[in-house]
């Protein structure tokens, strides 16, 4: 009886989530901007946008608990307080193509709280990752994957160092498990 009167709650947080423009990621469209006039002709379509707040990611943990099947992502959520994704089709992408760091990176990066981890470049990918720490924690995540079909870019924050050695733990008794 509590759950039915628990879901125009739900339907009316989710709407007003939908309608504040919680489920769109200008930050990232900056940074295809970027990429897309580093390279003469290209083009990128948006097949994947959203962002997830911390409103969102408490509805988002609080729905999971109605959801079968669900259980595995329960414990993950709690470590995560926002995530930004997008994903683009990239076309007329050269085989060999040079992009620099986008500007909004490189910001980050200049501003001096954000590191770079990763960045790797063959003909066919180019990859950045940047982190972001708190003393010993990390607390945010910035990945960047482009290759000659789409364009990935990600953005995280929370306690991602917990969220990394529960994903390694279980990881590796699963593996174990094989």
């Amino acid at each position: 009886m509590r759950s039915k009167r628990m879901m125009p709650v739900i339907a009316v947080v989710l709407g007003l989530t939908l309608l504040s423009g919680c489920l769109w990621a200008p930050e990232l469209d900056r940074i295809r901007r970027d990429i897309e006039n580093q390279i003469p002709g290209a083009s990128f379509n948006k097949e994947v946008a959203f962002s997830l707040g911390p409103v969102t990611l408490g509805l988002a943990k609080l729905i999971v608990n109605f959801i079968p099947d669900t259980e595995e992502a329960r414990p993950y959520l709690k470590y995560v307080r926002s995530v930004k994704v997008a994903i683009y089709e990239a076309d007329n992408i050269p085989s060999s193509f040079s992009v620099k760091l986008p500007q909004g990176l490189k910001k980050l990066l200049d501003k001096g709280d954000w590191e770079l981890a990763v960045k790797t470049k063959d003909d066919n990918a180019t990859t950045w990752i940047l982190y972001k720490s708190d003393g010993d924690s990390i607390k945010g995540l910035y990945v960047v994957v482009l290759d000659d079909d789409e364009l990935v870019l990600v953005r995280a924050s929370g306690d991602l160092d917990r969220l990394f050695q529960k994903a390694m733990r279980e990881n590796m008794n699963l593996s174990r498990l094989d």
